[in-house]
Formats: structure tokens, sequence, C-alpha cells
């Protein structure tokens, strides 16, 4: 199986899995503005997104050193002295947050706070099973865990929202319900403890394990800063109303971050596999240009398939939420393209420099939301984390260029920047026919700009179908 093919097989397969899970908070919006205030849903979002920040001080990132070293392990015995290794260093962070929780808890007695620590603990649990399949290359096994979490989570949130009447905790309840189904169904079919062998602990290999994941400690502290920390300076100043207002707008840019997520999962796979090619710069050039070809000119797509959405469906409180995805929208295509360079740090385990660049990108964000959110409000937030992440994809791809030559083609660019051009001013200007126009016109384009993309997936379905005779 050639590269294309096998980056296109993976991404379907986790498309499968992920892109239901991923855009289940986009299909539930109306739910939530119907049956959830903005005050409410707002303080929800604000207790899930808190998570990010604590998880990687007390997990030591092992969610992601566990796929990298597995990626690379070539037999059964090393397979065992990874995952015997993580999952030690997991439990141990695990126990010393409950440790610390427990009496914060008792003396605060903070709403959801019971439910926050179950929250933690089951949603990790799950996200370090799903990397060890992905590290294992049980690509399909790791996509039916996402099926399966949907499933149980949708349902979950329809009946505790609409027939039990729940509140904001129905969002809580119904994350741990899907996680703790998945947790067990992957505990039983990978035979975890297969890989178990306390013999194997090793302080060498938890040296190592450590040495790759302390650095995405403070990173990951630094995404969360970009993300999220214009969340509580707009909560301090303007109250939860208006977070509640920008949690909804923010499911419009997590449209692009699931699809792309989805595609660097499988991506960042392939980087680990293809680094030590001899055409590795020129691949991975091409790569980086197509990629930013498509999540521009999606991103152009989108704005009018969004405008109608909110037109149809948005109520109440947060009606105002459209006039803040444009900026969003770039600002996490720019994300998008940042994550993608970060793949690099992740083949050559040169994780410093990731933290290095999110630092930068996380300090701009500091000051800006600093200076704008006490006088624009949820503007000040949507303009902070657009610039940021300008900042992180341009601070980047110098940084990554010290590793290997990356060469992108800006003049294969253009096009797509002058689409998206167009697209933001059709936004704000026009009337629902004409988004209905736009949309027609604007994928017509976007089908031509991603011609390449769309021959490799032809070729490939004819290449099954070939083989399937």
């Amino acid at each position: 199986m050639n590269r294309s093919d096998r980056v296109i097989k993976t991404t379907i397969i986790y498309f499968i899995g992920n892109f239901a899970s991923k855009l289940l908070g986009f299909v539930l919006l109306p739910l939530y503005t119907a049956y959830l205030t903005s005050a409410d849903y707002g303080t929800v979002d604000i207790l899930m997104s808190t998570l990010p920040l604590i998880a990687p001080i007390f997990t030591m990132q092992v969610t992601e050193s566990v796929f990298r070293f597995l990626m690379t392990d070539n037999n059964d015995e090393d397979r065992k002295k990874t995952i015997t290794n993580s999952l030690g260093i997991f439990a141990a962070g695990v126990f010393i947050f409950v440790i610390l929780y427990l009496p914060f808890l008792y003396k605060t007695n903070f709403k959801y706070g019971g439910l926050f620590l179950a929250y933690f603990i089951v949603t990790y649990m799950g996200i370090f099973l799903q990397q060890v399949l992905r590290g294992l290359q049980r690509t399909i096994e790791y996509a039916v865990t996402g099926v399966i979490s949907t499933i149980v989570h949708a349902t979950s949130n329809i009946f505790l929202i609409v027939k039990v009447g729940m509140g904001g905790e129905a969002l809580l309840i119904s994350s741990i319900a899907g996680s703790s189904v998945i947790t067990i169904f992957m505990v039983f079919r990978t035979r975890i403890w297969n890989y178990i062998d306390v013999r194997r602990l090793s302080r060498i290999e938890i040296s190592r394990q450590l040495k790759f994941g302390i650095p995405l400690i403070p990173n990951q502290i630094a995404w969360w800063v970009i993300g999220l920390l214009g969340k509580y300076i707009l909560v301090y100043y303007h109250g939860v109303a208006d977070n509640g207002v920008l949690a909804v707008a923010n499911k419009f840019p997590n449209i692009i971050a699931i699809v792309n997520a989805i595609f660097l999962k499988a991506w960042t796979e392939n980087v680990i596999q293809e680094y030590n090619s001899d055409d590795r710069d020129e691949y991975f050039s091409s790569g980086l240009t197509i990629f930013t070809v498509f999540t521009i000119s999606v991103t152009a797509f989108l704005l009018p398939v969004i405008k109608i959405y909110n037109i149809l469906t948005i109520t109440g409180d947060f009606i105002s939420a459209w006039k803040f995805v444009p900026l969003l929208l770039m600002g996490s295509s720019f994300n998008s393209l940042a994550t993608f360079l970060g793949t690099i740090y992740t083949a050559s385990m040169k994780t410093r420099q990731a933290l290095t660049t999110t630092i930068i990108a996380a300090i701009s964000n500091l000051i800006l939301s600093l200076i704008l959110i006490p006088v624009l409000s949820i503007w000040g937030v949507v303009i902070s984390n657009m610039v940021s992440f300008i900042i992180l994809y341009l601070v980047r791809i110098r940084s990554v260029n010290n590793i290997i030559n990356l060469q992108v083609s800006f003049i294969a660019i253009i096009p797509s920047l002058i689409l998206l051009v167009t697209s933001v001013y059709i936004y704000y200007t026009m009337n629902i026919y004409g988004q209905i126009f736009s949309i027609i016109i604007i994928g017509l384009a976007t089908l031509y700009l991603n011609r390449s993309i769309l021959f490799n997936l032809f070729n490939f379905i004819t290449r099954i179908k070939i083989t399937n005779k």
C-alpha cells in the first residue's frame, strides 16, 4: 500500500470513529439552546473546559507518550514495557489528583464537584486506552469505540435533558456514561491485562516516557491559555451568560477542528513512519501545501452553511452568536495548520520545541486578552484567539525548518485565500438567498481547489474495487 492509500485508509477509519462523536455537540446545539439557559450552559462549559488544564499535570501526558512509543515498538515484550510503565505513571497521577481533590471538594462543596471528579477519571482512562489502540495500530477497534461513545452520549443527553428535565449536569453525566462504556469495551477487547507485567516496571523506561511527556505538560497548559483563558476573563468582566453565547459560537469553528483533527491523527502516524525516508522534506512540504489549501477553502465553504443554520435554528439568548463565527473559524484554521506542523515535533521527539512555540502564542494571547476583553467582551476573546493562532503558525513554520527543509507553495494557496475573503464578505452582507447561492459557487470552487485530494480518493476507491473483484 502506497503512502497516499495508507493515509486515506487510516483517515476514513478515524473519520467513521470520530466524526459523529466530535460533531455531537454541534448536532445537539438546538437541544442545549432550547432547554438550557445561557448561564447554566456557560457554567458547565467552563467546568469541562478546565479539564485540559488539570489533566496534563497529573497524567504527565502519558496518553501521548504511550502512543508514540508503541508506534515504534517491534515486539510484544517492548509493548508490555511501554504499556506497563505508562499505565503506572497514569495511575500514580490519578491517585495524587484524588488525594488532593477530595479535601478541596469537602471544604468547598461546589456545584457538580463529584461529577467533575468522575468525569476526569473516566474520560482520561478512556483516552489512555484509545491511545493504546492507536499505538497498536488497531484502528478499526479505535473507530468502534468512537461510534459506541457517540450512541451512549447522544441517547443519555436527550433522555436526561428532555425526559428527566436535568440542567447542565446532564452534559457531564452523558460524557461519563459514554467514556465508561468504551473503557469497559476496550479493557476486554484489548485484553489489556496481557500487556501489564509489574516486572517490566523500569526507572529507565519511566524516565524515557517522562522525558517525552513532561515538555508537553506546559505545552498543553499553554494551549489551554490560548483556547480557554479568554473564557475566564470574559466571565470575570461580563458574566457567564456572555460565555454561553461564546460557547455556542465556538461550536461552529469546531467543525473545522473536527475534520482536521481526524485527518491529523492519520497524518501523525504517517509522519512517524515516513520520518526517515529519503524524500521526507519534499513529501512533508507537499502535504502542508495541500492541507493548507484544503483548510482555507473548506472554511470558506462552511461560512454560508453556518449562516443559514444560525438563521434557522439558533434562538433566544444565543441569537447573537452568528457575528463571531468568521473570525473564530479563521482562528481554528490557523490552529489546525499549526497542529499539522506540530506532528513533526512528535515524529522527531523534539517536544521541547512544541513547548517553546506554544508558549510564545500563549503569552501573545494573554496580553491581548487582558487588553481587549474588558473593553470588547466576546469580540476581545475572538480577536485574541485568532491573532495568537496566526502567531503560533508563523513561529512554527520557522521552528520546523530547523528540523526539516519545509517549503510551502504560497502561489498554490492564494486562490483559496481569495475565496475565503469573498465568503466572509457574503456572510456579513447577504440574506439567506444569497447564502444559498454562495454555497453552490463556493462549493464548486472548493472542489476544484482540492481536486488532487479527490483524485487520490478516486484512485483509492478504484483500486479497492479492482482488488475485491
